[in-house]
Parts: C-alpha cells; sequence; structure tokens
C-alpha cells in the first residue's frame, strides 16, 4: 500500500486537447484557487432587491452623491434607472429617449437571409454589418450621473431628484457611441472616430473659444470608438480596433492623443476593466492589457474554452467586472447555443489563474460603495453575490484532466483516497477512469472528503478528479492523496 499525492496545479487550463491539459483543472464552476492549490466555492447571492427594471441591462455603476447617499445606476436598451440601498428602483428614462434593441442582428435587421439557414450559434461569413445589442456607457460627474446609448446617440445628465428624469446636455455632440469622464474632469463624446469634450466642470459648453477648453479632434483609427476607461495619469478610448491614450495637455491644444496598441480593439462596450495604472479587456479572440505605457497580449489558459464557444453575433453583449476582495476580473458572455450571457471567465490578478464557469448575469459593479458586488440578470434582478454559500442550486466543482497512474499498458489499483480540507465533510471527491483517452469512462463515486482514508475500488491507467462543493457551507479542499498498488499489464 502506498499513498501518491494527487497534486493538481491551480487554475484551469482548457487549451488544446485532454492530453495537453494532463495533470491539471480543465474544468469548473464557480471555484477558486485564493491560496495556491487549495480549492474553494466562489460566495453564492442574494436579490438586492425585489423591485426589477425593465428592458435587458447591459451597465450598471454604484457611486455616492456628496450627501453620502449610495446610488445604483442601470441602463438597458429601453431605459435608465436608479435604485436606492433600500432597493427602490425608479425610471430615469429620457423624455423622448430612443430605445434600442436587446439583441444584435446583421445586415437589415429582423428578416434578414433565409430562416433556419445553417446551425445555430455557428460562425457566418463575414458578409454582413452586425447591428449590436444596446449598451449603455455610464460615468459619474462629480455626484451626478452621466450617461449615453449608442443607438439614442445623445449624453445626458441626471441630477439626484428620482422625481426627474434624466436631461440631455445642452450643446453636447450627437450621435455619440459613448462617454467616459476624466481625471481633469472633462466629459468626452466619442462619436464614430471623433473624440469631443467639453469645457473643464462645465458641460454647457462644447463650443470651442479662446475663453475655454472645450474641443474635439478625430483620430487617424481604423476602427469605431466605443468606450473610454480612466487609469492613473491618463484616459484610455477604445476603439473595435485599436487603443487610444488621452492626455491632459493643457493650453490650446487640451488634449493629445497617442495609439497604444493596434489590433487589438474591444469585443464589446462593456468588456474592459481599469485597474489603476492598467486596464484589462476582453478583444476578438484574445485578452490584452494596458501596462501603463503600451498594449500587450493577456496570455490566457482558458482561451480555446471561451472563444471556441462563444456566440460570435451577441458578442456586443460581453460585460466585466472587477471582483476587489478577491482580486479577479468577471467577464460575462453567450456561449454558441444561446443569445444571451450564460458563461464567465475570471483571471485573478494576484495569481495569474484563469476560471470558467455558468452564470446567467448581464453586467456587474464592484464591491466599494456597497458592500458586495451587484449583478444584474437577464430578467432585471440585482443580486448581491459573494454574501453565502448559496448558489441558486448550482454545484461548484473543478474536474482534472486525465493524470497518469500507469505508464504504457500497466495500470494500478486504487483502494482508497484521503481527504485534504478545511471544513470536513463539505465537499465530495469523484473519479472518472478510462484506460486511453478516446475510450470510454466509469464514473465511481461519490465520496466524502474528511480526514480518513475513504475506501474505493477500481483500476485504471488513467483518472480524472472531480471536486465538487454540495453543501452550502464554506469549505477548502487541499492536495488529495490516492493509495495505489500496482495492478499489472491491461
Amino acid at each position: 500500500m502506498a499513498y501518491v499525492d494527487l497534486e493538481i496545479p491551480p487554475g484551469v487550463f482548457a487549451n488544446g486537447t485532454a492530453r495537453q491539459a494532463r495533470g491539471r483543472w480543465r474544468l469548473s464552476n464557480l471555484v477558486r484557487w485564493p491560496n495556491g492549490p487549495d480549492l474553494q466555492p466562489v460566495g453564492g447571492w442574494r436579490p438586492r432587491s425585489e423591485q426589477t427594471v425593465a428592458g435587458a441591462a447591459r451597465a450598471i455603476l454604484t457611486w455616492r452623491d456628496n450627501a453620502n447617499q449610495r446610488w445604483i445606476g442601470i441602463g438597458t436598451h429601453t431605459g435608465l434607472y436608479v435604485m436606492t440601498p433600500s432597493g427602490a428602483v425608479h425610471d430615469i428614462t429620457p423624455v423622448g429617449f430612443t430605445a434600442g434593441q436587446e439583441d444584435a442582428f446583421t445586415g437589415g435587421g429582423y428578416g434578414e437571409g433565409v430562416y433556419g439557414a445553417g446551425a445555430y450559434g455557428t460562425r457566418r461569413p463575414d458578409s454582413a454589418t452586425i447591428t449590436p445589442a444596446s449598451v449603455w456607457t455610464l460615468d459619474t460627474w462629480g455626484q451626478y450621473l452621466v450617461a449615453c446609448s449608442e443607438q439614442d446617440g445623445r449624453l445626458y445628465l441626471w441630477t439626484l431628484d428620482t422625481a426627474q428624469k434624466a436631461q440631455p446636455i445642452a450643446g453636447a455632440p450627437e450621435g455619440c457611441n459613448g462617454l467616459v469622464v476624466t481625471a481633469e474632469n472633462f466629459i468626452l463624446g466619442l462619436r464614430d472616430r471623433n473624440v469631443a469634450w467639453c469645457d473643464q466642470a462645465d458641460e454647457a459648453v462644447w463650443t470651442p473659444d479662446p475663453t475655454n477648453q472645450a474641443g474635439d479632434l478625430d483620430l487617424q483609427t481604423p476602427g469605431t470608438l466605443m468606450c473610454g476607461r480612466r487609469v492613473r495619469g491618463a484616459t484610455l478610448v477604445f476603439s473595435d480596433v485599436d487603443v487610444w491614450q488621452a492626455q491632459y495637455l493643457g493650453g490650446v491644444a487640451v488634449y493629445g492623443f497617442q495609439r497604444v496598441g493596434a489590433d487589438c480593439g474591444l469585443i464589446a462596450k462593456g468588456a474592459a476593466v481599469s485597474l489603476d495604472t492598467r486596464a484589462v479587456w476582453m478583444g476578438k479572440g484574445a485578452f490584452f492589457v494596458f501596462n501603463g505605457g503600451a498594449v500587450d497580449d493577456l496570455p490566457c489558459e482558458v482561451a480555446d474554452h471561451v472563444f471556441g464557444d462563444l456566440n460570435e453575433q451577441q458578442a456586443s453583449k460581453v460585460s466585466a467586472w472587477h471582483n476587489t476582495e478577491h482580486g479577479e476580473i468577471w467577464w460575462h458572455y453567450p456561449s454558441a447555443n444561446s443569445a444571451e450571457n450564460d458563461r464567465y471567465v475570471a483571471w485573478s490578478y494576484r495569481t495569474d489563474k484563469w476560471a470558467v464557469g455558468e452564470l446567467a448575469r448581464t453586467c456587474g459593479a464592484p464591491a466599494g460603495v456597497f458592500q458586495r458586488p451587484i449583478l444584474i440578470d437577464a430578467a432585471g434582478v440585482a443580486w448581491e453575490h459573494e454574501t453565502d454559500w448559496n448558489w441558486g442550486g448550482a454545484i461548484p466543482y473543478a474536474r482534472s484532466a486525465p493524470v497518469e497512474l500507469a505508464p504504457g499498458d500497466r495500470v494500478v489499483k486504487v483502494s482508497g483516497f484521503v481527504g485534504d480540507e478545511k471544513s470536513l465533510g463539505e465537499s465530495a471527491v469523484r473519479f472518472f477512469v478510462r484506460a486511453f483517452p478516446n475510450l470510454p469512462e466509469s464514473e465511481h463515486g461519490p465520496y466524502p472528503v474528511s480526514g480518513a482514508p475513504v475506501d474505493v475500488r477500481f483500476t485504471a491507467r488513467q483518472v480524472e478528479t472531480q471536486v465538487e462543493f454540495a453543501a452550502s457551507a464554506d469549505s477548502r479542499v487541499g492536495v488529495l492523496r490516492l493509495d495505489l498498488k500496482p495492478g499489472g499489464r491491461r
């Protein structure tokens, strides 16, 4: 009898074939690795309010006003809303607002093409323009909310009165795709290739004059400007092709713009997150990071899993948020068989590890203003996340790629295992046994993870291990040990 450590490195590796990922975790759902190899479930969630917002929510922003009142701003394809800490929802949709569309579509709109042609979710030839789903950009202007939805194209200001609707900003450019407020207190309106800004700290002045700092500039980009993000010392402006850095110069020029990355454009307006001096985003087929000076590729160990199962027509719905407590960036995206966000990919910038899973959320806001992150689902329900250990019926788990227990055609007999778990009895293990990667598998378990040896009986050459957390409780699993005996040849 010999106990052998089943040491699986932290994080998911889901590129290439199963054999190329041998010895690594290959699938996961609602788990993370915060401190090396110890595996634990993410926090659960609970409803934030009994009230919902109408339409598909694609943007959310939390902030405090000067009286320390907290607000949640939510933009949907049909309107604009604010939610108070008590959960009360107020409709502040501007009068005359032009509603957008819930889903992206190709060509001339509904009815374009032959109904039923092609398999759902498969890639189509690049022969028609995709009109994206409607996504707001939201920001704060001092203590107020500013907002823009590209199908409407106007910039709006809301001044904290729930009895009043958001109002168009007089003199602001129309036909905007989005907006961002800079650290120097300018609103940038983004139109195709043009960036326009108001006078410093004065949203009413947009016409350039020697007495103000309003202005605009056409960028030499082959793409379309989408959104902006503040980083320390600069503001990034993203297009669907490249990324520009806006640097405050003052004087007559006011702002200078420098391209800091090419062929690294955003996949969706909500897919970028700022991290102090850095920014991270999902592009078309890859992830990228702005490191304070230039754009670099962000190596991703789950890229095949994500981009191989992405509904490209609905990619404009991809949305990202910063899980500040755990040092993670989460992206929510629609899988190939779904028209709505139903999957996520998470990157831990503290450990440089990745995780994937299933979670139906359309957008999210980090903790900070509120104690917990707030995410919205497709039904317009706001959820507090990282609250407890209730996952709405889902089972957090991680499953490994094949771990070879014996070389060549030799096998071993597994007669037991010993768990390594923080709170014993809250997790379980299943073993999936194959002789070779393409042969049928047999399942053994589940077995409870405990501090004492657990009897199991199977013969294997390679085994895939699945750790799951069925109980609604905090639990962490470390290194499992298998009791192995030589089993000869098959």
